[in-house]
């Protein structure tokens, strides 16, 4: 697999956890459970990170890639 290949696979990786996360966070306010707080207080923060982490390096993939 070339490794600009390589780099969309990551950077679908890295929307769709950050998507899922959204929708996660649209649903839990309508749950009567205290749950959506505490989701949104350790995930948020976690899930902000693992995008920023994961969007730097397929951004180095993407700058060290040449076209064959």
């Amino acid at each position: 697999m070339r490794p600009r290949d390589q780099g969309f696979l990551v950077l679908g990786f890295t929307y769709s956890v950050l998507l899922i996360s959204l929708a996660t966070f649209y649903w839990l306010p309508n749950n009567d459970s205290f749950l959506h707080y505490w989701c949104v207080l350790l995930l948020c923060p976690a899930t902000l990170w693992l995008w920023a982490l994961i969007a730097w390096c397929d951004s180095e993939m993407f700058a060290s890639s040449k076209d064959e």
